[in-house]
């Protein structure tokens, strides 16, 4: 769309074009603006802003599956991939987005799949990288 027309939406949410820009999520030059494709988003997981977080989500799933999403999930303690994960599907369906559904709904399927995996990246941190067993024993070699 027109810079102006981005301007005005932009302000109606109290950010800015330039903002946005800034932070990865949208392309904005020559007096034109657009969303930003998935393959253009940065790879470090945005926190803040929940569109960018579920393109990184669904980014992941296509380019590395289950494991690659739950790296990004077992960082994050808060809700913010819950929230991501509820987002795609008002989006695709209301924008009639037949190929960003059919990304968007590998995500929301293996979703149970990427909380366990994500649970135990993060249990082998807290561990230090070392999974414990009942066979482990300091004094054995």
């Amino acid at each position: 769309m027109k810079f102006g027309e981005a301007d005005v939406l932009a302000r109606a949410k109290n950010t800015s074009v330039e903002k946005l820009a800034g932070r990865g999520v949208l392309y904005a030059q020559k007096g034109i603006v657009r969303l930003l494709i998935r393959d253009e988003i940065p790879e470090k997981p945005e926190r803040e802003i929940i569109w960018l977080l579920t393109q990184q989500l669904t980014h992941a799933m296509e380019k590395d599956g289950v494991v690659g999403t739950a790296k990004i999930v077992a960082d994050m303690f808060t809700s913010e991939p819950e929230h991501a994960k509820a987002l795609l599907y008002t989006i695709a369906e209301r924008k009639g987005w037949a190929h960003e559904a059919y990304a968007y709904n590998s995500l929301v399927i293996a979703w149970p799949d990427v909380q366990t995996k994500a649970a135990e990246l993060q249990a082998e941190a807290r561990s230090g990288g070392e999974q414990m067993t009942i066979f482990n024993n300091e004094g054995d070699n």
